[in-house]
């Protein structure tokens, strides 16, 4: 039997779970955007989200930089 990792869909964030997640402001969350930190996958004009995968990216790469 095999097990198709396709079939379990990604979670996605909004601004506002990461803000939470990394007690910060949500202006923070757009910064690390606009530098090329963070990829938005836009649904449309004003509803985006992130995926969690590159969220613990970040935070991977920063406790590296921290060390």
């Amino acid at each position: 039997m095999k097990l198709i990792a396709a079939s379990i869909p990604e979670q996605l964030l909004s601004r506002k779970a990461i803000a939470d997640r990394w007690q910060t402001s949500v202006e923070t969350v757009k910064r690390r955007e606009k530098a090329g930190l963070l990829k938005a996958i836009r649904f449309n004009q004003r509803l985006l989200r992130y995926k969690l995968s590159n969220v613990e990216a970040v935070e991977a790469a920063a406790a590296s930089d921290a060390k």
